[in-house]
């Protein structure tokens, strides 16, 4: 039992230095990073554009492709490729949608190289209310102001004591 705990005490370092890599921004020159975002601020039911955007990227040979929950998207755009710093370069892919609750994406970018695939998601999230929750919480707002006048009014009137002259 003592040889188990012995392995899994020598582990950990690798395991936390694993679990840091991702979040450290620091990957190895050439292999690419994929991020995905929406254009426009999310909304329901309204067209949008899904971004890839892929940095890290050298050479800047590589293969952009769609998907929708586990479908294959077709129709996409071109992928637009810049170079940056030095010898790096950045890429755009775009993906026209009009986006549902349910919606799963993911951009797969294979780098033509060494065959390295990079997968980026993009899950619905932080919607903007939509103009008829809006124009609701609006005539709320609007019905209970209006209630306040009356009850203010009535309660003035109610309790209003006359003046005596004496």
């Amino acid at each position: 039992m003592a040889h188990g705990q012995s392995q899994g005490a020598a582990l950990l370092p690798l395991l936390q230095l694993l679990w840091l890599l991702p979040h450290s921004g620091a990957f190895p020159a050439g292999f690419p990073v994929a991020e995905v975002f929406t254009m426009k601020p999310l909304e329901f039911g309204k067209p949008n554009t899904l971004v890839c955007f892929v940095s890290n990227l050298f050479p800047p040979t590589l293969t952009v492709s769609w998907q929708h929950g586990s479908a294959p998207v077709e129709g996409v755009g071109p992928t637009f490729v810049s170079a940056i710093d030095g010898l790096t370069f950045q890429a755009f892919s775009y993906l026209n949608f009009t986006p549902e609750p349910s919606d799963i994406f993911s951009c797969m970018v294979t780098h033509e190289i060494d065959r390295y695939t990079a997968i980026a998601y993009w899950v619905p999230r932080n919607a903007l209310p939509s103009d008829l929750l809006e124009n609701v919480l609006c005539g709320v707002a609007f019905g209970l102001g209006v209630l306040g006048i009356v009850v203010g009014t009535v309660l003035i009137i109610y309790f209003r004591k006359p003046c005596s002259g004496g």
